[in-house]
């Protein structure tokens, strides 16, 4: 009788432990779980933004695109513009040259109708 008594005694106090050890992995199990449920929500959030810079990464990437694009063609208009200006200087100092010979000492006279008859 006595030993089904320390039997029984050591059942019970086997049966504490394990209720004790479910109860702290029950607790501990929570406190997991909500810091899992933290993380995902984090995670979420970083998702969001990364997203969001995505898109903005695009936007300014696309902005950047259109400024070279035209800054490209100004440039290329302003090659133009600057090799039609040599011309047009060429040709004012051609103009002064023959002028100069055909109308010598009157040039200064005649010179604003001549320009004006060129240059329209």
């Amino acid at each position: 009788m006595a030993e089904m008594a320390a039997k029984l005694d050591q059942s019970l106090r086997e049966t504490q432990e394990l209720h004790s050890a479910k109860s702290r992995a029950q607790a501990e199990t929570a406190v997991l779980s909500q810091k899992l449920e933290e993380a995902e929500s984090q995670l979420s959030q970083l998702n969001k933004a990364k997203l969001i810079l995505s898109r903005s990464l695009e936007e300014v990437k696309a902005s950047m695109e259109d400024e070279s694009r035209v800054r490209a063609e100004l440039q290329e208009e302003n090659r133009n513009l600057q090799a039609e200006l040599e011309q047009l200087r060429e040709q004012v100092s051609l103009i002064k040259a023959c002028s100069s010979k055909m109308w010598g000492p009157h040039i200064n006279f005649y010179a604003p109708q001549l320009y004006r008859q060129v240059l329209l």
